[in-house]
């Protein structure tokens, strides 16, 4: 079981990078506001193919619910990621993937009263420490245009407690998640249908589209970046489903880092020094929370 868990964590953290070293084209070439739509809607198919698979479909109505609500912080998240993303580095919007043990760790304590560790105060002390320093600018004060970066893994972590309640509760992780990506995707049609900006820039896109011809291209992306993410979160599912956690959250708690590094990588972003030690120390802070 522990095998299985740790091998499935490991192809989750491949398959989130591949989605997330991705995403920074995709919103550059189809705008900020299409894409959340996409990557949530076409999720939907590797959630409904494992669902086949493992061929549970009864779940309790309390799981139904939990899994929803679920939804909502997911979709939440992804628009708030990508907001991010219009004006700030890949490198620094994923360093803050590294905050999710930490709100996980204090959700976990406030909403279920979990016990919380010394190690474990130390490490959110350490990510936040981190995430000052990412967030922080040369002259001292706060890029806000990161901080949709850090509220959009708030919502994630939301979503990965509720899930993982969701999951247990029901027995099963297929069904579950896939109730999860159906309500996200409700959440998204509804933002884009009463946001302005967003319908002005769906209409802007079919100019874009046809004036482009790079856009085969960012739809073949797009979809590489759907299925990596919706698989990423179904394999995820079984080592909740294991509950052998602890492995699982260290080998997540590296995933921002990497993800950092391709974005600078393909990209050619350049970290500031300031902004290098802080991923640094938001990674330590994250194994001491996951691993210790």
């Amino acid at each position: 079981m522990v095998l299985l868990a740790t091998t499935a964590a490991i192809i989750s953290v491949m398959l989130w990078i591949i989605s997330g070293t991705i995403s920074k084209r995709i919103a550059r070439g189809l705008g900020i506001y299409i894409v959340p739509f996409i990557i949530v809607t076409l999720g939907l198919a590797p959630m409904l193919i494992a669902t086949v698979l493992v061929g549970q479909y009864q779940l309790t109505l309390e799981s139904v619910v939990v899994a929803s609500v679920a939804g909502i912080f997911l979709s939440l998240g992804f628009i708030l990621a990508y907001k991010a993303l219009e004006t700030q580095k890949l490198a620094t919007t994923s360093a803050f993937g590294e905050i999710q043990p930490a709100a996980l760790v204090i959700l976990g304590l406030l909403v279920f009263g979990e016990h919380i560790t010394p190690v474990e105060i130390v490490g959110i002390i350490v990510i936040f420490i981190g995430a000052t320093l990412v967030i922080t600018t040369e002259k001292f004060k706060i890029n806000r245009g990161l901080l949709p970066a850090f509220l959009s893994n708030i919502c994630w972590s939301f979503y990965w407690i509720l899930m993982t309640f969701s999951v247990i509760s029901a027995g099963t992780y297929a069904f579950p998640l896939l109730i999860s990506r159906v309500a996200g995707m409700v959440i998204v049609v509804i933002y884009l249908l009463t946001n302005r900006r967003a319908l002005a820039s769906l209409k802007g896109l079919g100019t874009k589209i046809k004036g482009s011809r790079t856009i085969a291209a960012l739809v073949v992306l797009t979809i590489i970046a759907a299925f990596a993410d919706a698989s990423g979160d179904t394999v995820f599912g079984i080592t909740i489903s294991s509950t052998v956690l602890a492995i699982g959250g260290a080998l997540v708690a590296l995933s921002p880092m990497i993800t950092s590094f391709f974005g600078f990588l393909f990209y050619r972003e350049r970290l500031r020094r300031i902004e290098i030690v802080g991923l640094l120390i938001m990674v330590s802070g994250a194994l001491a929370v996951t691993v210790l």
